[in-house]
């Protein structure tokens, strides 16, 4: 099932990035989005741009210590020598709208 929240303020407190994310009511985020959202998927308002959540995995950057091969790995990644990434995109941006 999927969310929408609103990112609020931002803040660095000894190095580490805090955001303050409020959830909002499907209502609530239809009526900012002007149409109606697909409930399977996890939504933001990032300074008021509709964003949609996007995750990958990509090889971990801890384990360049010439282990070439997918899970060699490190404590990083927990010895599988992969990591999970996910960011917030804008809608119109997805890959729906790509060639």
């Amino acid at each position: 099932m999927g969310s929408v929240i609103v990112r609020g303020e931002t803040t660095i407190v000894d190095q580490m990035i805090y955001h303050d994310d409020q959830p909002i009511t499907w209502e609530d985020a239809d009526a900012r989005a002007g149409r109606r959202l697909d409930r399977r998927r996890a939504w933001a308002f990032v300074e008021g741009t509709l964003c949609t959540s996007i995750s990958w995995t990509q090889a971990c950057s801890g384990c360049g210590y010439g282990f070439e091969d997918r899970g060699s790995g490190c404590s990083e990644c927990g010895h599988h020598g992969v990591t999970r990434e996910a960011m917030w995109v804008p809608e119109p941006m997805t890959s729906k709208d790509l060639p």
